[in-house]
């Protein structure tokens, strides 16, 4: 399928976009409701988001023998109990589902589990998550389309290790999750771990379900026995925002959005000091109601080792910023539902610009003159590409493939961009 992108081309000059909803923060949902199937006792959680990646999450802790039903707009969450599965757990691509969910399966689950999902999602790195899960007795046995988990014989009271995070902080977080569960909690110690500032948005969540989570550079000490049922909004998401305030930079205008939180955890809110740094102006207008006001005055300089997602967005942009840019802490792109470097520099080539790539870590890019014809742009399953080519779109049209696969994350995605174009 194809997907004709829209232009800035409906709305008088000057006049702001109009407002928009952001959906609710699938880091948050996903740690939120792992925590609430740890926690003993029923959990309601309100604002979450619905699309695929938290889905397979809830799905498979209903399949885990963990009460998930809706009521009144809430998940009401009954928690406290020891996993068993009544069948393979489907988790389609969702890296976050994998990895919270492993360790915990592998400490205390009944019985063996099978998991199941996307190929890509048991392509991209696991090793150093299973190497201290294997060393606790856990077996790991994967095949074709999935693998089977053996978990411990026995449980540990508590978890001591040293961990390999440079690949993904995602490990670390999903071991931090299972040692709260754990009557002695856990020491986790590291030297490098990718995207850092998501090990903050956990020990926040930890510490709004009870557990004081202490995390200090290269280690974070957990207690156990702690965690306590909960009612709690969750807050709207900085990713889902990222492509939405691009649009104001790039057309010039301005835009409010909502609801999100100024003091979040989430690593994407750096996305407006970057588009401050360049020009752009930003305020607060309610308490969750942000203002970002464009055009962009320079290229973007922006170190995104915090916030990686945000590179793809950020290629776009500076493909049509006034001026080069250099994005760089991109060496975890390649290990995310794509290449996503790759794919980045592809994007800028697409909208008419010069990419180079140094290293697996770095994106420079020239602004080039308009695109002559060219095919449609493909985003390789990826939702943040998809996100990215709609923000490149503004200024150059062109055709999207596969424009469904923003449900992973954000399923009206494409409502919410052409009520903000007014079109």
């Amino acid at each position: 399928m194809l997907l004709s992108l829209p232009q800035d081309s409906f709305l008088p000059p000057g006049e702001a976009l109009h407002p928009v909803r952001t959906p609710g923060s699938k880091s948050v949902t996903n740690r939120a409701l792992l925590l609430a199937a740890l926690a003993p006792g029923q959990s309601r959680l309100r604002g979450g988001l619905e699309a695929e990646d938290t889905r397979w999450m809830r799905l498979a802790l209903g399949r885990l023998g963990l009460g998930v039903t809706e009521s009144g707009g809430a998940w009401i969450i009954e928690g406290g109990g020891h996993p068993q599965a009544s069948a393979p757990l489907w988790l389609g691509a969702s890296g976050t589902t994998l990895r919270f969910l492993l360790p915990w399966l592998a400490l205390k689950a009944r019985g063996p589990v099978r998991l199941e999902g996307d190929p890509r999602l048991f392509q991209r790195p696991l090793g150093p998550l299973l190497a201290p899960l294997e060393a606790l007795g856990a077996r790991w046995e994967p095949d074709a389309t999935g693998a089977r988990l053996e978990p411990v014989a026995t449980p540990p009271g508590g978890l001591d290790l040293e961990v390999d995070a440079h690949l993904s902080s995602q490990f670390l977080t999903g071991l931090a999750l299972a040692a709260a569960s754990l009557p002695h909690g856990g020491t986790l110690r590291w030297t490098e771990a990718a995207s850092p500032s998501y090990l903050a948005l956990t020990t926040q969540w930890l510490q709004r379900f009870g557990c004081d989570a202490r995390l200090e550079p290269g280690r974070w000490t957990i207690p156990g026995g702690a965690l306590a049922s909960q009612t709690l909004e969750l807050p709207g998401d900085w990713s889902g925002a990222a492509a939405f305030l691009a649009a104001a930079a790039i057309t010039g205008r301005t835009l409010r959005l909502g609801p999100l939180d100024p003091g979040d955890a989430q690593g994407d809110r750096a996305l407006v000091a970057i588009l401050e740094a360049s020009g752009c102006r930003s305020r607060w207008v309610a308490p969750q109601t942000l203002e970002l006001a464009g055009p962009l005055r320079q290229g973007l300089a922006a170190d995104l080792t915090d916030c990686p997602d945000l590179g793809p967005v950020l290629a776009a942009v500076a493909a049509l910023a006034p001026g080069p840019s250099e994005l760089r802490g991109l060496h975890t792109l390649p290990l995310k539902e794509c290449d996503r470097l790759e794919a980045s520099a592809e994007l800028v080539r697409w909208l008419g610009g010069e990419a180079v790539v140094i290293g697996d870590h770095t994106l420079r890019v020239k602004p080039g003159p308009a695109p002559g014809p060219r095919g449609a742009f493909d985003p390789r399953n990826d939702h943040r590409m998809a996100f990215a080519a709609a923000v490149g779109g503004l200024r150059h049209g062109g055709d999207l493939r596969d424009p469904h696969c923003v449900a992973k994350t954000f399923p009206e995605f494409w409502a919410g961009w052409r009520g903000m174009l007014g079109c």
